[in-house]
């Protein structure tokens, strides 16, 4: 992601080949659901874990180019909890810091004060285990749409809504580290299910740059 972002960098300090930049610093609502996990008892079970739904924010640096599209990287950080029965069927809860690092274009739709656009996002998502420490990071695509409405040349106002495509998890690693059969913890959960995400944010987008 460091090459990301330097990327973004050297697109906003070419300014001869990009007429406009859009910084916006946002917050929002992140969607989780439940994920198929089954459980080792003497024989196969199953279970739905629980990611807890929760508040979101983050920033996003949108370079326009000569047309309708915007070039943006975006970070999104979210703390959450999952929870899921461990063997003995007692409720456990694990707090995950959530950081989302996207690359994305962005068509707008019309010209005018009010602005209809769509949005594709890849990019890559690592869930940590406050407690631990232990982590990983997977691979992540999004799609949605929104409208911006601007109040005047620089500062306007950003609705978005957007769904995060299916991101496989393999073994509770953000719990224990291992996967069936493992020893330590003894959740002994695993999972190659997927999950759907999604998240509604709102912020200000502060032009910078001429037209």
């Amino acid at each position: 992601m460091k090459k990301a972002l330097l990327l973004v960098i050297v697109m906003v300090a070419s300014q001869s080949l990009f007429a406009q930049v859009e910084l916006t610093p946002y917050g929002g609502w992140l969607w989780t659901g439940s994920i198929f996990m089954p459980t080792y008892q003497g024989n196969w079970n199953s279970q739905n874990a629980k990611v807890t739904d929760m508040g979101n924010y983050g920033v996003r640096l949108g370079v326009r180019l000569p047309s309708y599209m915007i070039a943006e990287f975006e970070w999104n950080h979210t703390n959450m909890d999952f929870e899921y029965r461990d063997f003995d069927g007692e409720q456990q809860s694990i707090p995950v810091s959530a950081n989302y690092y996207w690359l994305g274009g962005i068509r707008d739709l019309s010209d005018g004060p009010v602005i209809p656009f769509g949005i594709f996002n890849i990019g890559a998502a690592n869930f940590k285990n406050t407690e631990n420490g232990n982590n990983a990071t997977y691979f992540a695509v999004g799609f949605g749409g929104g409208i911006k409405y601007f109040m005047n040349d620089k500062i306007g106002i950003r609705l978005q809504a957007r769904i995060m495509a299916p991101m496989t998890f393999n073994g509770v690693f953000f719990g224990c580290g291992i996967s069936t059969g493992g020893s330590g913890c003894g959740t002994g959960l695993s999972s190659s299910s997927s999950i759907i995400q999604g998240d509604f944010t709102g912020g200000i987008i502060l032009k910078l740059g001429a037209e």
